[in-house]
């Protein structure tokens, strides 16, 4: 499941660099709507409302208690450990993209068993649901956006790269100990 680095480009780039419209290639300029100005377009009325891309990640815990994680192949944090997620896309839940990301990430099929909850990092211009899921299949092979895929015991885990992990991870260790 690993490949070659390939450049890309993860979000759209912010609404100040946007000049012509994508649809006809008209002009854009600054127009107040519903308070805050957003680049229009006065030959066919778009409007680009900038707005969060939503994100989902899991944290897979298997039978012996290990944590799975990713190292990043690219930014935000190339080279740094997280667990597996990424963006949802159009049509699907956050569960069902939680599921899919795992397997593109680890090559480890996943059942999503509760959600954490959905954090927002504010520098990143994104909202990410955390879920817990349970391995029930598949082999650990690094996908082609993670340069390694592996199982951790919390003890020898390597640091995580997010603020937003680290807060999922803590509030799903208050949760654990809550429920015993």
């Amino acid at each position: 499941m690993g490949g070659q680095t390939v450049a890309v480009r993860w979000s759209m780039p912010p609404s100040a660099q946007w000049r012509y419209c994508p649809l006809c290639r008209g002009v854009l300029v600054g127009r107040a709507l519903d308070g805050a100005v957003h680049p229009y377009c006065a030959a066919c009325g778009f409007v680009y409302w900038e707005r969060p891309a939503p994100a989902a990640v899991a944290l897979v815990r298997d039978g012996e208690g290990r944590l799975l994680y990713t190292r990043r192949r690219y930014p935000p944090e190339p080279g740094g450990w997280c667990f597996p997620g990424g963006g949802v896309e159009a049509g699907e839940s956050a569960e069902e993209a939680a599921v899919r990301e795992v397997w593109e990430e680890t090559g480890v099929r996943v059942r999503v068993e509760r959600q954490i909850g959905v954090f927002s990092p504010p520098s990143r211009g994104s909202f990410i649901a955390f879920v817990v899921a349970r391995p029930v299949g598949g082999a650990l092979a690094a996908g082609s956006d993670a340069l390694e895929a592996e199982w951790f015991r919390p003890a020898d885990a390597p640091p995580l790269c997010f603020a937003t992990h680290v807060a999922a991870l803590a509030t799903w260790v208050r949760q654990e100990r809550a429920v015993r």
